[in-house]
C-alpha cells in the first residue's frame, strides 16, 4: 500500500487528484492522511469527495473515509471499467480540477470513454474551461493523447450550473514531449464572453484586454472573439492564448459582482502578459508532469519551480521507479512507458 501525507509539500488537493489515477494505473492501494491539514478547514471538501466519488464511479474501486472534513482515505483500486460516467458536483466546484484527476488515466482504459460533468467551467482558483480547450488538450494531443470536448456550457461562482463532456480514446502509450521556452509570436488570440448580461460587457472587456496589451509593448495580431450567451446564469470573462508550435501560453479573468467589465479585460492582459514575458505557463506545467512520467521516452520542459510542481513530483516517484530533475530551467524525466495492455 502507498502510504502518503496529504500535508505535505503544498498540502492541498492536488496531492489527492494524482494519486487516485496513478493508484488506479498501478493497482496500488493508495492510504492518504492528514489531508489537508494545514489548511484554515482541513480534510475534504465537497470538491474533494466529488472527485473520489467519480473516480470509484469510473473503476469500481472501493473507498473509506470519503466524508466531509475527512482527513483520511483509503482507496482499494478497482479495473471494473465504465464506458460512461456522469457526476453532479452540485455546486460551482470546479469541473476541469475534477477532470484532472480521471484524465491521467482515461487514455489507458480498454474503451472509449465518455465523462459528463456538471458544476463550475470558469470559476475562481482553478483551470477555465478554455484553458482545458486552448492549452491543455492540445499539449497533450501533441503526446498522442486522443481527447475531445464534445460539450461544453458556461458556469460561475457561486451557481454552477455548467457542463463539460469529454470523450477519451485509448492509446498504447504516450509519447515523450518537448518543451522549450516560449518565443514571443505575431498573433495572440483570445475569448471574451459574458452570459446573461449587457450586450457591451463582451465589447468592453475585449478592449480593455487589447489596450493594455498594446501598452505592454506588444504588437502582433490581436484575434478576441465575442461570446455572448442569454441563459439564466450571470457571469463573464476574457481569457488570451498564445502558441509558437512547441509551447502555448494562456490565462485570464473572471467579472464578478461589483467588477467593471473593464477591470476583467485588464486583469486579464496583466496575468496573460506574466506568462508571455517569461516564455513559459508554470500552470501548464503542474498538469502535464504525470504525463510525462507515464509516456514513453525522455520529456523535458522549460519552466519554473513551484510548490504545486514539487508536490506533483514527490507523488510521482512515489509510485514510478523514476526520477525527474533539474538541468537549469529544464525539468526533465525519462518516462516509465506505461503501456495500455488492452491494446494489441
Amino acid at each position: 500500500m502507498i502510504e502518503i501525507d496529504g500535508s505535505f509539500g503544498e498540502g492541498g488537493g492536488q496531492i489527492l487528484r494524482s494519486s487516485l489515477a496513478l493508484s488506479v494505473l498501478t493497482q496500488k492501494p493508495l492510504h492518504i492522511y492528514n489531508i489537508r491539514k494545514n489548511r484554515p478547514k482541513e480534510g475534504l471538501s465537497h470538491q474533494h469527495m466529488k472527485t473520489i466519488s467519480a473516480m470509484a464511479e469510473l473503476t469500481g474501486s472501493e473507498v473509506k473515509g470519503n466524508s466531509l472534513h475527512s482527513t483520511e482515505i483509503e482507496f482499494n483500486p478497482k479495473s471494473d471499467f465504465k464506458r460512461r460516467v456522469t457526476i453532479n458536483i452540485g455546486t460551482a466546484g470546479s469541473i476541469t480540477l475534477l477532470l484532472q484527476s480521471l484524465m491521467i488515466l482515461l487514455p489507458f482504459l480498454e474503451n472509449k470513454t465518455t465523462v459528463s460533468v456538471h458544476g463550475g467551467t470558469n470559476v475562481p482558483w482553478s483551470p477555465q474551461l478554455d484553458y482545458l480547450k486552448y492549452v491543455t488538450i492540445p499539449t497533450l494531443e501533441k503526446m498522442g493523447y486522443k481527447i475531445e470536448i464534445k460539450k461544453s456550457s458556461r458556469g460561475y461562482y457561486p451557481e454552477g450550473n455548467g457542463h463539460i463532456e469529454i470523450e477519451a480514446t485509448p492509446v498504447r502509450k504516450l509519447k515523450a514531449i518537448t518543451i522549450d521556452k516560449y518565443e514571443k509570436q505575431e498573433k495572440i488570440e483570445g475569448i471574451s464572453f459574458s452570459t446573461n448580461l449587457p450586450e457591451n460587457v463582451t465589447e468592453r472587456q475585449k478592449k480593455s484586454a487589447r489596450s493594455i496589451l498594446f501598452r505592454g509593448g506588444i504588437m502582433p495580431s490581436i484575434d478576441i472573439d465575442l461570446e455572448k450567451d442569454g441563459s439564466e446564469r450571470i457571469g463573464s470573462g476574457v481569457f488570451l492564448f498564445s502558441s509558437d508550435g512547441s509551447s502555448i501560453i494562456g490565462d485570464g479573468a473572471l467579472g464578478a459582482r461589483g467588477k467593471r467589465a473593464e477591470e476583467v479585460g485588464e486583469e486579464a492582459a496583466q496575468t496573460f502578459l506574466e506568462k508571455y514575458r517569461a516564455g513559459f505557463d508554470f500552470h501548464l506545467s503542474d498538469q502535464l508532469v504525470p504525463y510525462m512520467a507515464l509516456a514513453d521516452g525522455e520529456s523535458s520542459i522549460f519552466t519554473r519551480n513551484t510548490s504545486h510542481l514539487e508536490t506533483n513530483i514527490s507523488v510521482l516517484e512515489m509510485f514510478f521507479d523514476l526520477k525527474f530533475r533539474w538541468e537549469g530551467d529544464y525539468l526533465s524525466v525519462s518516462g516509465a512507458s506505461f503501456e495500455n495492455t488492452y491494446i494489441d
